[in-house]
């Protein structure tokens, strides 16, 4: 049967604002701004073709036909509440869709989600690369991993996980040729990443050989691409240090060059603002941020 209903966004901000009398406090309770309230409930007054709310000297006051859905809304809401909680309750497997780009996952988050997995059996990660940048936009994630702070309404973004650089080398090329000082890098090929093509421009100047010429360069599309080449002898690739920590310290990589070391952006979890703390993307925030030493 075909179901005529308005959008569920809509509602819920009405039902927020109608119970508590005020858009400020619906606001705070769904995480999002003042305006977003003010917006979807003028989405469900659109629909319904009449007012919600009568506006007057900053109050906002319901209408009758504002209050008799107010009640229909909430007991509906109530009921979807507890219908939803008996579903995704301890028994039951609760899903988190994340969003994160391929290097980080490939070289810090893989490795360590067994860990996650024994810690909340109950949450099914469900991971998917970040490739465009962009995906994040739509609201088909509960949580995003992303390098660097970014702003959205309606989410928080918490940093978790800091990182510095410096040159990595396979134990077997620094062995071929090495590489005792900065300007010994002339004799060796240069690994890039489009994606972070600053990394060793930046170094060089700050090691003082921004002029300096090296025999060749490689670049890669993907810094898991440059750093998988480092391992392999390709080349000396800038390896930001969490991304490199598993080959360090299996001695698959090494740090010839000690300084200067190079500062990068922290990565950080974006999440609901309106998640509360038993809801899988804050769970799995919190575990990030307990991972870290």
């Amino acid at each position: 049967m075909y179901r005529r209903l308005p959008p569920l966004n809509a509602v819920r901000a009405f039902e927020a604002a109608a119970r508590l009398e005020s858009f400020t406090a619906a606001a705070e309770e769904l995480g999002v701004t003042h305006g977003a309230v003010s917006r979807q409930v003028r989405v469900l007054e659109d629909w319904f073709g009449f007012p919600l709310f009568a506006r007057a000297n900053r109050k906002v006051i319901l209408t009758r036909e504002g209050l008799e859905y107010r009640d229909q809304a909430s007991a509906v809401l109530d009921k979807l509440a507890v219908a939803t909680e008996r579903l995704a309750g301890p028994q039951g497997v609760r899903v988190l869709r994340l969003l994160a780009p391929e290097t980080i996952s490939v070289r810090w988050l893989i490795p360590r989600l067994s860990a996650f997995a024994r810690a909340y059996p109950n949450i099914e990660v469900r991971l998917r690369p970040m490739i465009s940048g962009e995906e994040f936009l739509s609201d088909t994630f509960d949580a995003v991993i992303r390098r660097g702070r970014m702003d959205r309404e309606g989410f928080t973004s918490t940093p978790f996980l800091g990182e510095s650089c410096l040159p990595v080398i396979s134990p077997r090329l620094l062995e071929q040729i090495p590489l005792a000082t900065p300007r010994a890098l002339r004799n060796h090929t240069l690994l890039h990443a489009d994606s972070l093509e600053h990394l060793w421009p930046s170094w060089m100047r700050a090691a003082g050989i921004e002029d300096l010429q090296v025999s060749r360069q490689l670049r890669f599309q993907s810094l898991n691409y440059v750093l998988q080449a480092a391992v392999e002898g390709v080349g000396v690739a800038m390896g930001p240090s969490a991304l490199v920590a598993d080959d360090l310290a299996s001695g698959r990589l090494v740090t010839p060059l000690e300084a200067p070391v190079l500062a990068m952006g922290d990565f950080h979890v974006m999440i609901p603002a309106a998640d509360r703390p038993q809801d899988p993307a804050a769970v799995f925030r919190r575990w990030l941020i307990e991972e870290q030493p």
